[in-house]
Formats: C-alpha cells, sequence, structure tokens
C-alpha cells in the first residue's frame, strides 16, 4: 500500500516538474542585447539560468562589459533587423522558447523612427512567427505618454508613437495576445553617465528623482494636471527594473498579464521597491542634529 502511494507522489512530482518550465531549460533570445536595456536583460537571464543569444547590430559584447563573467554564457550575434534577407534574420533570432526586444529609436526623422521601432520590431515579430516562439515580451512607451503626447508628440516625433504602435500590433498578431508581455516604462534611467541623445540620467540622480516624485504630493498632485505635464510628475523607472521585469516575463516567472505601464507595475514585477535614499539621508542628518 506504501509503494502505491509512493509511486503516485512520484507520478505526481514528475508530471509537476514536466508543467513547470524552469529557467535553466529556456533559451531566450534579447534584440536589441548590447543596448542599455538589452544588456542588463541578458545578464539577469544568465544569472536565472537561461540559455541566452544577443541579436544587435555589431554582435560584439558592449565595452563596458567586457570583463565581466556573464558576457562569456550569451551568444554574440550580428545582424541588422532592417537589411538583408529575411532568412539570415531567422538565423540570428534562432528557435527560443522567448524573445526580448528592446529595440528602439529616438529622434526627429519620421522614417528613422519608423524604422527603428516599427519595421525592426515587425520583423522580428514575423521571424518569431515563423520560428513557432510563444512569448515576446517589448519595452514599448508608456500608453500616458502617448496620451500627453498628443498632438505635440505626433508633431515632434513623427514616426515614433506610430512606430510603437505598429510593433504592439505586429507582436500580438504573431504571438496572440497571451504571448505578447509589454512593458511600458515612462522615462527610463540608470548607469553613470548623463546624455542628452537619448535623453538619460545617472542611477543615483534618477533614483532621487523616483523616491521624490513617489511621494504622496506629487501622486496627490500629477493625476489633475493636463497632458505632458501630469507624465513630468509620474517617476521614472530604473533600467535595472526594467530589465529585471523583461527577464521574468521571458522566463516566466513574472506572470505575462499583457501590460506593465508605469513605474509602480514594472517596479512589482521586478521586485523592487522605490528608493529611500533622500529620506534615509535627512533621517541621518537629523539623527546627527539631534545628537550634537
Amino acid at each position: 500500500e506504501e509503494s502505491v502511494v509512493l509511486i503516485m507522489l512520484n507520478r505526481g512530482l514528475i508530471l509537476f516538474a514536466l508543467s513547470v518550465p524552469l529557467a535553466s531549460a529556456l533559451k531566450v533570445t534579447v534584440v536589441g542585447g548590447t543596448g542599455f536595456v538589452g544588456r542588463r536583460v541578458c545578464e539577469f537571464l544568465v544569472e536565472q539560468g537561461a540559455t541566452v543569444s544577443s541579436v544587435s547590430k555589431s554582435g560584439a559584447v558592449p565595452g563596458d562589459c567586457l570583463d565581466e563573467p556573464w558576457t562569456t554564457k550569451v551568444q554574440w550575434v550580428a545582424n541588422d533587423l532592417t537589411r538583408g534577407a529575411r532568412e539570415n534574420l531567422a538565423a540570428a533570432i534562432g528557435d527560443p522558447d522567448a524573445i526580448v526586444s528592446t529595440v528602439g529609436a529616438i529622434g526627429f526623422d519620421r522614417q528613422g523612427l519608423l524604422l527603428g521601432n516599427g519595421v525592426a520590431n515587425v520583423e522580428v515579430a514575423r521571424a518569431a512567427q515563423a520560428a513557432g516562439v510563444s512569448r515576446i515580451v517589448y519595452v514599448s512607451v508608456s500608453g500616458e505618454v502617448v496620451e500627453a503626447s498628443k498632438p505635440f508628440g505626433q508633431q515632434q516625433l513623427p514616426g515614433y508613437f506610430e512606430g510603437k504602435a505598429m510593433a504592439e500590433a505586429a507582436i500580438i498578431e504573431a504571438v496572440g495576445s497571451d504571448g505578447a508581455c509589454f512593458v511600458k516604462p515612462t522615462f527610463i534611467y540608470g548607469g553613470e553617465s548623463f546624455a542628452i541623445a537619448p535623453p538619460r540620467v545617472t542611477a543615483w540622480y534618477g533614483a532621487g528623482v523616483e523616491e521624490l516624485l513617489s511621494t504622496p504630493p506629487f501622486r496627490f498632485i500629477a493625476p489633475k494636471l493636463p497632458g505632458l505635464l501630469k507624465v513630468a510628475l509620474r517617476p521614472p523607472v530604473s533600467v535595472d527594473a526594467v530589465a529585471m521585469a523583461c527577464a521574468g516575463l521571458a522566463i516566466g516567472t513574472v506572470d505575462c498579464a499583457g501590460t506593465l505601464d508605469g513605474t509602480d507595475s514594472i517596479n512589482e514585477a521586478a521586485g523592487m521597491s522605490t528608493p529611500v535614499g533622500i529620506k534615509t539621508w535627512f533621517e541621518r542628518l537629523q539623527q546627527k542634529a539631534q545628537s550634537d
């Protein structure tokens, strides 16, 4: 009788193991894997034990990551998504279980924005569908940013929002709404340097802004403001949170509920909390003043 119970338990454990895909058994292709977000997605996926390929124009390990051990566990592949035969793109992407696309472009040239945000991701979606990929994670843009940009953004950034919409539609067509996972930040910060094109602020500065704009007064005021003013007072999100959320969605440790829109939902998926550096600094300053 005990042996029968043990056999049933063993069968149950085997069936359970087969039903839950382990990260170590998953293959993930990161398109744009040498970029600001993409390289971090690759790193987090490697940490989770996934088999990782990075597809980018250069196909080279990012210069500031050359000495990092995780880079040796990534297959770095060169491919220009909008040029060359589709067979070459199909070969570059391979047959992964999931794809993460961090490909995007910013600027003022409509054609370039359509290519970088739209056409490139449409080609990825088509290749994914042909390969039988069931899940695509795509870093898009917050719905609040899209709404706030009308009509200003459509005039100043022609092709940017149109391209993002093209990409999302193509991804849904390729893998269905259940397999399409969209990560939609307002503004991403991180790294060690400021930049204008694309606009970027450092990790320490961005963390301070995120903390400040996450306080109750700003939470109360922001929704009541119109358009771009509302978006300007929304807390930005760290590049690590975006990358961790993407990695989790790709390997299934984060539920793919369709869309992670805004900093709060991205942080929650990444298991990260709002920075408290400013609060901690003031508390220490207060403690020091009291002790003096």
